[in-house]
């Protein structure tokens, strides 16, 4: 209980949501009710989600539910870190796993590391497989697009794919941490020219990693030449 109070402590509201959504996947109850997240939640910080006047006793539900509902940078929902499976009900993406895995570490803030997180995520954002792939599912069909994508970015890995795809995720992460840090919804360019890169289209090259990795195991996995 003092590790649980520790790390919500360090964290953000939006982050301790998560952090107590992650508590309910790992204890097997992979889809919960708003009800089961807000007491979740109660329980990691009563302070911060307890009804007022009486925070050790009853979670507030409409506290936690401000974090998950409306247009907050920081809302789990808007990064992905949680889907709505059906009304009331959420659960846990890959992309909210790999975050709370982050926080439980102590993983901090890489904003100061990342001078300008635009400039290496346009590249992915308007990599021609990405943007296919949003208009149609079923894309892309080679790996060839593929591998044109993972090397867009400058300084991405040359002739690694686990590197490049981590390097991605990295990426991602950074960008996602500044839009949190900055309380924004988007990315600006810095300089001339370019377009701002929105929270969704960050989370959605997340989305876009998953179905690399269920199309193309092999290539993903670096456990075969690159196809044609």
């Amino acid at each position: 209980m003092v590790a649980v109070q520790n790390e919500s402590k360090r964290s953000t509201a939006a982050q301790v949501i998560l952090l107590a959504a992650d508590d309910l996947a790992k204890a097997g109850t992979h889809e919960f009710s708003e009800w089961e997240l807000t007491v979740a939640a109660w329980r990691r910080d009563s302070a911060r989600f307890g009804l007022r006047g009486y925070e050790q006793k009853y979670p507030d539900h409409k506290r936690v539910m401000s974090e998950i509902m409306g247009s907050k940078p920081s809302n789990p929902v808007q990064l992905r870190h949680l889907e709505k499976v059906r009304p009331s009900t959420y659960r846990l993406t890959a992309l909210g796993r790999s975050e709370a895995a982050r926080l439980r570490s102590g993983g901090t803030l890489k904003t100061t590391r990342e001078r300008d997180p635009h400039a290496t995520l346009a590249a992915y954002v308007g990599g021609r497989a990405f943007v296919r792939w949003r208009d149609d599912p079923e894309q892309p069909r080679h790996w060839a697009d593929v591998a044109e994508f993972l090397t867009a970015a400058p300084g991405a890995p040359e002739d690694d794919v686990p590197a490049q795809l981590d390097y991605v995720r990295r990426a991602i992460r950074s960008g996602l941490d500044y839009c949190r840090s900055k309380d924004v919804v988007r990315l600006d360019p810095r300089g001339p020219g370019g377009l701002p890169i929105h929270v969704r289209d960050i989370a959605e090259l997340s989305d876009f990693l998953l179905a690399l990795q269920y199309r193309f195991p092999d290539e993903v996995e670096g456990r075969t030449a690159r196809r044609k």
